[in-house]
């Protein structure tokens, strides 16, 4: 089995590492988004792109899809959101999670599987006003009405960053009450609750490639709305829309002092923690996409 490269991801990370926001540069964002189609074409992928309209503007999410043999089964997204805020080069938040989706596009492109994968870098993420989120509102609405399928939507959110000191770790108040680590050197997998059956995919997965991986599981109730930490990414998209996914991620904010900060660069981060957490998406998604 192909293990993923550190290498690669730390060049992707360096390729969109910089400012990529709809205003202060749009043109940054467009750029990032050429490399990551150029990366999917490269894997020998199908690559389009998800148009959407929003504030007057026109922006894409860039859609690679490895066809299934089993075109009527459901299919397994992976995701990531490429757009920054205003002000951090953006490498933890989210760059991390855009290499290791390529990573794992490459890695999966040349196998054979029975469902359809679905490789999505998503724009428009952040913040943008009073709403975020937009790209994948759109995506997962589309797929909602054309009557598509997901059997999951794996979201990249954050992937890269760790901290082995103690008391690292902080723990949203309403969760305090659980057993959680607190040192921020897990990879934490949230799921709601039409989506527990992928948290146990994700913990079998890391067990098995990856065994020296620290797994934290955590099921929200009421599709995040009480613990609204689980919302904040692309993962909320389709669990608005009643498709199950789960949000995998070195819990943002909760540990990384750079978050949405300047020093949010390449160098802070963790390529083997990185190359750990795409080899157990990989897996995870490969169990799921042969049933």
């Amino acid at each position: 089995m192909t293990s993923a490269s550190i290498e690669r991801l730390h060049e992707h990370v360096c390729r969109i590492e910089g400012e990529r926001h709809p205003q202060s540069s749009p043109e940054a964002l467009k750029a990032a988004a050429r490399y990551i189609r150029g990366s999917f074409e490269g894997f020998g992928l199908q690559v389009g792109a998800d148009g959407f309209a929003f504030g007057g503007a026109s922006y894409d999410n860039i859609v690679a899809v490895k066809e299934g043999k089993d075109p009527s089964a459901p299919r397994v997204l992976i995701g990531a959101h490429y757009d920054s805020v205003r002000g951090t080069p953006g490498a933890d938040d989210n760059a991390s999670g855009v290499a290791a989706l390529l990573e794992a596009a490459r890695l999966l492109a040349p196998e054979s599987f029975t469902s359809t994968i679905e490789f999505v870098a998503f724009n428009l993420e952040e913040s943008q006003g009073t709403t975020y989120r937009v790209g994948s509102r759109h995506h997962a609405a589309e797929a909602r009405r054309k009557g598509i399928r997901y059997a999951a939507a794996l979201v990249l959110e954050m992937v890269g960053y760790t901290d082995s000191r103690p008391d690292t770790q902080r723990v949203p108040k309403l969760i305090a009450w659980k057993r959680l680590p607190k040192t921020g050197d897990f990879l934490a997998v949230t799921a709601d609750g039409q989506s527990k059956r992928l948290l146990e995919v994700m913990r079998e997965a890391a067990a098995d490639v990856v065994p020296e991986l620290k797994v934290v599981l955590f099921r929200t109730p009421f599709r995040g709305w009480l613990v609204w930490q689980t919302r904040l990414s692309d993962n909320a998209s389709f669990w608005s829309e009643g498709y199950p996914s789960v949000m995998i991620t070195d819990t943002a904010f909760l540990r990384n002092p750079h978050y949405h900060r300047y020093s949010d660069t390449h160098d802070t981060l963790d390529y083997e923690f990185m190359a750990a957490v795409t080899e157990t998406t990989v897996e995870a998604a490969r169990r799921l996409a042969n049933g």
